[in-house]
């Protein structure tokens, strides 16, 4: 099947933006995935510094199980 130059311009325009749709998306990904390392960092570091679970949660946006879950994997890497 032949092309004609209108397909093949619409093939091209596709794939820029289906690339810079995919971009876009990677991007934000790893900015929250990022964001979500951060604050568990964070997380562990104010559970060494013996801060409440509820505190902590509070100031980082954690769930409350999962900062018991973090201080359960720090207690356990400390034995």
């Amino acid at each position: 099947m032949a092309w004609g130059l209108a397909e093949f311009d619409a093939e091209r325009r596709g794939k820029k933006e289906g690339y810079s749709a995919g971009l876009s998306d990677g991007i934000s990904q790893g900015i929250s995935q990022g964001a979500q390392q951060k604050a568990i960092e964070t997380a562990k570091n104010l559970l060494s510094m013996a801060l409440s679970f509820e505190n902590i949660a509070k100031a980082t946006g954690i769930s409350l199980d999962a900062i018991q879950k973090l201080a359960e994997e720090q207690n356990s890497t400390n034995i």
